[in-house]
């Protein structure tokens, strides 16, 4: 009985899956398909203040963990992929980072929710402070200054942020190195091959000769968030080409690179590995034994198909 339980359930959030990836196929073709594509993440309370406060959380642990590494105060900064709420691009200039010059393909950031984000963050200051390892009073000194902004150009400029939107992250138009640390969160799974390689030359020819790459790359099965019961490898066994029909679009683009191709690439432009952090989870490795994969992943262990994070800090090889 419990086994049919269990295998009705897996029938159903494999629907459920289907249905969203359908869905996000449906809109990255109609006329205005993004903005319809954030209004229904609003409904569905996926930037509810909760969901806001965790993603704080998760961004706060990356990096606290960069500066220990690399000390953010008075770097140059390049981020890749603002995003709708710039939590990422706020936290790096309150960890002291200026200035940052922040490039995404379209500009969705809105005041309202970078107000949010600000709004969140002021509620979480002693808990920031202690996972930040910097002092509260500087958090507080450096949030303040923010918080009396009155629209999005103001805050911009006292945070010591350059919006680029639309921007190309490949093509920044920055002196050549001039740049202390090149920063991505949760963007290379999203643009395409060609892309990440244009980024690797892009950092190589902005960073200073002490500069450094970093990047958070979540490799796993972003559909499965609304199935919960469904493995991180999950996107792995459809083929090619249908994957490249119906997810390979301008809304919900998603390479499939494994960790191993990315680090193919980042080699190939001369970078090195300073610091790596490879998250696997056991129950995606038995569910790999059990999966045909698609021939695309073929002489991949199941350890490299398995990899569903990777964070990891670089650096260039300079000839003298």
């Amino acid at each position: 009985m419990d086994e049919l339980i269990v295998g009705k359930l897996a029938i159903k959030e494999d629907v459920v899956w289907k249905f969203k990836v359908l869905i996000q196929f449906i809109l990255a073709y109609m006329p205005y398909g993004e903005r319809l594509n954030f209004m229904l993440q609003e409904a569905s309370r996926s930037r509810s203040p909760e969901r806001l406060r965790q993603r704080i959380r998760e961004l706060v642990i990356e990096l606290a963990f960069l500066q220990q590494q690399f000390d953010l105060k008075g770097k140059t900064v390049v981020e890749v992929g603002t995003g709708w709420d710039a939590i990422n691009t706020v936290l790096l200039a309150l960890f002291g980072a200026r200035p940052i010059y922040s490039y995404d393909h379209v500009r969705h950031l809105r005041f309202l929710s970078i107000r949010n984000v600000l709004t969140e963050l002021n509620s979480m200051i002693s808990e920031l402070a202690d996972a930040s390892y910097l002092p509260e009073t500087t958090l507080r000194r450096r949030l303040d200054v923010l918080l009396d902004s009155r629209d999005l150009s103001t805050l911009l400029e006292a945070a010591g942020i350059t919006y680029v939107a639309p921007g190309d992250a490949c093509a920044t138009g920055l002196p050549d190195h001039t740049v202390d640390l090149f920063y991505s969160y949760a963007v290379l799974e999203h643009v395409s091959e060609k892309v990440v390689h244009c980024l690797c030359q892009e950092a190589k020819r902005v960073l200073k000769s002490d500069g450094r790459v970093f990047h958070f790359i979540g490799e796993h099965d972003h559909y499965i968030s609304v199935s919960p019961s469904l493995s991180k490898v999950n996107f792995l066994k459809y083929p090619e080409w249908l994957w490249r029909l119906l997810v390979k679009n301008k809304i919900s683009y998603h390479n499939r690179l494994r960790e191993r191709e990315f680090l193919e690439i980042f080699a190939a432009h001369g970078s090195r590995v300073e610091s790596i952090d490879s998250f696997v989870d056991d129950r995606d490795l038995a569910s790999l034994r059990m999966m045909k994969v698609d021939k695309r992943f073929a002489g991949m262990s199941n350890r490299e198909l398995a990899v569903h994070a990777t964070r990891v800090l670089l650096s260039f090889y300079r000839h003298s």
